[in-house]
C-alpha cells in the first residue's frame, strides 16, 4: 500500500477532482444516497491524500510531496468555491409551490414540529389507521409514522399528490425512499416509524395542499390497495 501512495500519489489528486465535479453536478440534482456515497468518497481521498504527504515526506520526495501539496489546495480551493456558487446561483427558482396555492377553503394538516413533539396518541384514534407527517432537518424533507390494522407481509410506501391538479410529486424518488418491508401483522399496530421522504418540488416558504396516500403491496400476490390518504400543508426542498 506504501509503494503504490508513493507511486500513485497523483491519482489520488485526480480521483479527488473527478468526485468534487460529480458532488458539484449533484447539488442540482440531489439523489440522497448517491450524494452522501459521493461525500464519504471525497472524505476517504482527502485522508489518502495526507497520507500521501506525509510518506512523501518521510520518504525525501521534496518535490513530488510539495507538488501533491499545491495540487491538493487547489482542487479543494477550487471545489469548495465552485460548490458555494453554485448554492447560492446556481439552481434555477423552482416555482411550483407559487403556481400552486392551497385553495381556500382546503382543509389540510401541518407537519408537527420534531422540536415540539405535539402529537396525537395514536391509541387515542378511533379509527384503523394512523398517519402523522413530521419536519426533519430542512423544508420539503419529513418523516412518517403510520399505525394500521391486520395486513398480510410486504410493503408500505407513500404516494403524494399535489391537489389542485392532482399531480405527482417526486413520485419514484418518495416511493423508494419511504417503502419499508413489513412482516404479517394481525391487530392494530405501528409499521412505519420515523420514515424519511423529500418532497423536491418548490422552494422553501411555498407552501401548498398535497395528498399523501398511504398504500400497501402484497409480498405474495403483488397486488396493490391504498389504506389512507390525508392533506397537507407542504414546501418543496431547495437543492
Amino acid at each position: 500500500m506504501k509503494q503504490f501512495i508513493l507511486k500513485y500519489w497523483w491519482a489520488l489528486i485526480v480521483a479527488l477532482l473527478t468526485f468534487a465535479v460529480i458532488f458539484d453536478v449533484l447539488i442540482f440534482t440531489s439523489y440522497d444516497i448517491l450524494f452522501t456515497i459521493v461525500f464519504g468518497i471525497m472524505l476517504l481521498l482527502c485522508i489518502c491524500i495526507v497520507i500521501s504527504w506525509v510518506l512523501l515526506i518521510k520518504s525525501k520526495k521534496w518535490c513530488k510531496s510539495i507538488l501533491s501539496f499545491i495540487s491538493s489546495v487547489i482542487v479543494i480551493v477550487a471545489f469548495t468555491f465552485i460548490s458555494a456558487f453554485l448554492s447560492l446561483y446556481g439552481p434555477v427558482p423552482d416555482d411550483f409551490g407559487k403556481n400552486h396555492s392551497i385553495p381556500e377553503g382546503q382543509e389540510n394538516s401541518i407537519p408537527y414540529d420534531m422540536e415540539s413533539r405535539q402529537i396525537e396518541s395514536a391509541d387515542s384514534l378511533n379509527t384503523d389507521s394512523y398517519l402523522q407527517i413530521q419536519n426533519d432537518s430542512q423544508g420539503g424533507r419529513y418523516l412518517y409514522d403510520f399505525y394500521y390494522g391486520a395486513l398480510p407481509a410486504g410493503d408500505i410506501y407513500l404516494k403524494c399528490y399535489e391537489v389542485t391538479e392532482n399531480l405527482p410529486l417526486s413520485e419514484e424518488r418518495i416511493l423508494e425512499a419511504s417503502k419499508v418491508s413489513i412482516e404479517r401483522s394481525t391487530s392494530f399496530t405501528q409499521l412505519v416509524s420515523k420514515q424519511r421522504f423529500t418532497i423536491y418540488e418548490g422552494e422553501w416558504g411555498d407552501y401548498y395542499a398535497a395528498r399523501i396516500e398511504v398504500w400497501h403491496r402484497d409480498a405474495d400476490t403483488q397486488q396493490e390497495q391504498k389504506l389512507c390518504e390525508k392533506v397537507y400543508r407542504v414546501e418543496g426542498w431547495e437543492r
